[in-house]
């Protein structure tokens, strides 16, 4: 849930609470309400009450008046200590009547509310129990409404297919970590993460295979990485994750940890009969240490991941030498690269908006067949890029992009079945 809304749930809560001491004129109350990470119930509004007992009182079902409460899901109202169903667990009040009533969420206690002590000294009674009641019907609605809104923000910044954080989870993340990175002092890794050949798995073997893998990579992910980390579905097959106060050392076992994970998890079996197996590429950078912003960092990390994919996977962590080399430099952030070596007919291929959106930082290359919107048909070796560049290019240029994994007698005789007649 997005601060703003968090703080108007509270206010709410703040507010019938507020009423509820008012219409029962109780000069000490409480509302508490489950932690759902220990399911224990703490102190979410309180009058009367000291601040150190606010903060230290946590009660699970069944101790004390509130536990009582909770556990039976019926409420409570004491006139007098004769009528007192279970000892009081702390505290000695001025008067022995309060009332207590539970807040419930579908017949679950989520809460309770509670008041003692009556102003004119007088003790509760039934009307009182029955205000109580209908204000923690009321307290019941806001906390669907708040826990609708954190599953509505949860579905918003999460990947449907993988469970895994999306990119505007991890774009509003990162911001949020590299800040704290520099306040605190400390570093902040990055992991950028891509499966090895996947687009042959999906040409080969279809979209229902790829989409195995990529939960299998996810799966791998998770059970790897820390529980404060940021596991991110990237965008197509590109996964990163967010590793606060962690240097290249913790970043780079995390990595490993995700390949030895990889090794367990069970291949969809068109790809076992095959016997193809996945790999990753990992690439590791750490911030504010070399890199100074967000977005080098990304850069950084992306670089180290097409080193590995170079090298033929693996985790490489980024070098100040990967920002130069035969494939261009990196400036203000950004890598250039030289234009690529043409096989045939260069400058019909040589446009522009084809050249920007050519991935800058790979190591490896391989062979196209390229079908210009006027139906020409060309030969091309560029960088590997991934699915989603390729893509990209495509929609940019009106081009079809053919990739031909092999030889150059491969290429040609692609190039030649694709030519009109």
């Amino acid at each position: 849930m997005e601060m703003a809304d968090a703080r108007r749930a509270q206010d709410l809560l703040d507010s019938i609470f507020r009423v509820a001491t008012e219409l029962v004129h109780g000069e000490r109350a409480s509302l508490l309400l489950r932690d759902d990470a220990t399911s224990e119930f703490v102190i979410a509004c309180a009058v009367g009450l000291a601040e150190d007992v606010q903060r230290e009182v946590r009660i699970r079902p069944g101790e004390g008046v509130a536990g009582h409460v909770v556990a039976s899901k019926r409420p409570l109202l004491v006139r007098s200590a004769n009528e007192m169903p279970v000892p009081l667990r702390a505290g000695h009040y001025r008067s022995e009547s309060f009332v207590s009533v539970p807040v419930l969420v579908d017949d679950e206690p989520r809460g309770v509310l509670s008041v003692t002590d009556h102003v004119d000294g007088r003790p509760f009674e039934m009307d009182d129990l029955q205000t109580l009641e209908i204000l923690a019907g009321h307290i019941g609605a806001v906390l669907v409404q708040q826990e609708q809104g954190e599953a509505l923000q949860r579905m918003a910044e999460t990947d449907p297919l993988t469970w895994l954080f999306n990119r505007r989870h991890f774009d509003k993340r990162l911001e949020g970590e590299t800040n704290r990175a520099l306040r605190a002092e400390h570093l902040l890794a990055l992991l950028m993460i891509d499966v090895d050949k996947f687009k042959i798995i999906n040409d080969r073997l279809g979209h229902r295979v790829g989409d195995q893998v990529l939960k299998g990579v996810a799966s791998a992910i998770k059970q790897a990485v820390r529980l404060y980390d940021v596991p991110t579905r990237y965008g197509g097959d590109e996964f990163a994750i967010i590793l606060p106060e962690a240097d290249t050392e913790v970043a780079s076992r995390v990595a490993k940890r995700i390949i030895e994970k990889l090794d367990s998890i069970l291949l969809p079996p068109e790809m076992s009969g095959i016997g193809m197996r996945i790999g990753l590429s990992i690439g590791v950078a750490t911030f504010p240490r070399p890199l100074s912003d967000a977005a080098a960092l990304v850069e950084a990390a992306d670089a180290a991941m097409y080193r590995a994919k170079g090298s033929g996977g693996g985790v490489r962590v980024w070098e100040h030498s990967f920002a130069e080399g035969p494939r261009g430099s990196m400036r203000n952030g950004r890598v250039h690269v030289p234009p690529a070596p043409y096989l045939a007919d260069p400058a019909r291929l040589a446009r522009p908006e084809l050249q920007t959106l050519l991935p800058a930082h790979l190591a490896a290359e391989w062979n196209a067949v390229v079908v210009g919107r006027d139906g020409q048909v060309l030969t091309i070796a560029l960088p590997a890029p991934n699915a989603s560049a390729i893509d990209a290019i495509s929609k940019a240029t009106g081009f079809a992009i053919y990739p031909v994994f092999s030889n150059a007698s491969d290429l040609e005789a692609t190039r030649r079945r694709l030519m009109p007649a």
